[in-house]
Order: C-alpha cells, then structure tokens, then sequence
C-alpha cells in the first residue's frame, strides 16, 4: 500500500510540475510574440497612428492553480472526515483532465491510512481492475463510515 501511495504522490507532483512549466510557457510565448510584433511594427513606419489594444486577460483556468499536497487520511470520524471529502472534491474541480469521471475520483485518495487503508482497499482495487465503481455508493459508504454520526443522532432526539 505504501507503494502505491508513493507512485500516487509522485504521479500527482508531476502532473502539477507539468501543468505549471505548461503556464510557464505560455507566458514566455505570449512575451517573445509580443517583442515580435514591436519589432515589426518599428520596421515599417505606419502613417495612421498605432492604437494600443490591451491584450485580452488570460483564460480563467481551474488548471492555473497547483493545490497542497492532500493532508493523510487515517479514519477518523468527523471534521477529520469531512475535510478529507472536500479536498477530494477540491482537486476533481482543479485537475478535471486527470479525473474525468467520479469513478476515478477515488484515486484521489493516495494518503489512506491505518483502517482507513484497509477499509478503502475494496474500491481501490475495483478501480485498478477497471471494474465498475459507483461514486454516490462509495461516499455513501465513506460517510457513514467516518462522519460524526453523533450530530445525526442529537439531532434526531432534538426534533
């Protein structure tokens, strides 16, 4: 399992290097393209006044923002739980390209430990072996596994 975790860790690494030298490049084209185009335009005197067009800003991109490392995961309920769930999201939203489908969002999850390794052992080799894994059924099963069930239960009395 620790194997695994690794190869993860380093796959996500590299995926943010990439994306962030792709960013990198681009500025650098959009800089040599601009000092192109001065160049050009100081060569041949135009009688009509240039006008100055501001570039349009760069695309909005999710892409454009590398995210932490994901904390580890080892079982316990509550905001622990809860947390770990939304950075799961947070990098589906960020790295759509790598995870296009719920299915994969659960490779999402390289930091499992202690009973949270053994208990997520069942999806991760669903997954590896291209089987059929249903997200809602594994957040389900991770919610009622991790969440604070207590809440539910004050709250049940307090009605």
């Amino acid at each position: 399992m620790d194997a695994l975790n690794a190869r993860l860790n380093k796959m996500m690494c590299m995926l943010a290097k990439e994306q962030a030298q792709q960013l990198a490049t681009e500025e650098n084209l959009h800089q040599t393209q601009a000092r192109l185009d001065a160049a050009v335009g100081q060569q041949k005197p135009d009688p009509t006044p240039p006008q100055i067009v501001p570039d349009p800003p760069p695309p909005s991109s999710p892409n454009s923002m590398v995210l932490a490392k994901q904390q580890p995961f080892n079982g316990n309920r509550g905001a622990a739980a809860k947390s770990f769930v939304g950075q799961i999201l947070l990098h589906t939203v960020t790295y759509p390209e790598c995870f296009p489908t719920p299915e994969k969002w659960i490779l999402l999850s390289p930091l499992w430990k202690d009973y949270a390794a053994t208990w997520s052992q069942t999806y991760l080799m669903k997954v590896f072996n291209a089987e059929e894994v249903a997200f809602n059924k594994f957040l389900d099963d991770f919610k009622s596994s991790f969440f604070d069930q207590s809440c539910q239960n004050h709250a049940v009395v307090a009605l």
